[in-house]
């Protein structure tokens, strides 16, 4: 999952070894302005690609800050092109 908000830009991914544990990736710079520094490791140098894992909770915890701090108020001129759930049963 791919997460864009004031705080960065993360991708969040379970990991196949343990399916209680996720893996947050994103710069250094968005990572640690969310997290302790010291839990960040370098996982692609190339990119500048920095992982944090969490448990389920802590994901939720994030998810459930960023979503916080969403400014409602800027929302005002938003409008869907097409209805997003126009495919799905309706009943």
């Amino acid at each position: 999952m791919r997460i864009s908000s004031l705080k960065g830009n993360f991708k969040v991914i379970q990991t196949i070894k343990n399916r209680d544990e996720l893996l947050v990736l994103g710069s250094w710079s968005d990572l640690i302005r969310v997290f302790d520094s010291s839990r960040a490791f370098l996982v692609n140098n190339q990119e500048s690609l920095f992982g944090i894992f969490l448990c389920k909770q802590e994901c939720v915890d994030f998810l459930a800050k960023i979503i916080q701090e969403i400014d409602y108020h800027e929302w005002e001129d938003f409008t869907l092109a097409s209805p997003v759930f126009r495919n799905h049963l309706q009943m």
